[in-house]
């Protein structure tokens, strides 16, 4: 007897719910050192001399197509610099490092893993002002599922 097994190989996708978001901040002096920290839990604390106008929150990514039961692990790939929006704009940098994710987690009956990802937005002695207005990044999460 012949018996021929086949595996179709299966490919995991993430959705991301919703951004990691620092909120609306005030910073008074750019040659100072800071920072603000958000965990995934959403608990916010700064140091330095930043202030919070309103609350960010964490990132939310839900990991889906990964067999009932199966091991996720999580690995920060790199800080990224975040900078202003505004092509050309003259504003300081932020640094922005993941932080407060699960480094496992193993998926649902549902073949999903709901993940809460936190970060810390780092200010360094400046120069420059941080002028307002929006500021963006794309950092990376290297996911490795365990099949």
């Amino acid at each position: 007897m012949l018996s021929i097994l086949y595996s179709q190989s299966t490919r995991a996708a993430s959705i991301e719910q919703q951004a990691l978001d620092f909120g609306t901040l005030v910073i008074l002096k750019s040659d100072q050192i800071g920072s603000v920290i958000i965990k995934d839990d959403g608990s916010i604390s700064t140091s330095g001399e930043i202030y919070i106008l309103k609350e960010g929150r964490p990132a939310e990514l839900i990991l889906t197509d990964i067999p009932p039961g199966t091991r996720v692990s999580m690995n920060l790939v790199a800080p990224a610099t975040m900078q202003h929006n505004t092509k050309g704009s003259s504003s300081a940098d932020f640094r922005v490092t993941l932080n407060g994710f699960p480094k496992d987690a193993t998926s649902d009956e549902f073949s999903e893993v709901h993940v809460f990802i936190g970060g810390k937005l780092e200010i360094n002695t400046s120069s420059k002002q941080y002028v307002d207005g929006d500021y963006s990044t794309t950092t990376n999460l290297e996911i490795s599922v365990d099949y």
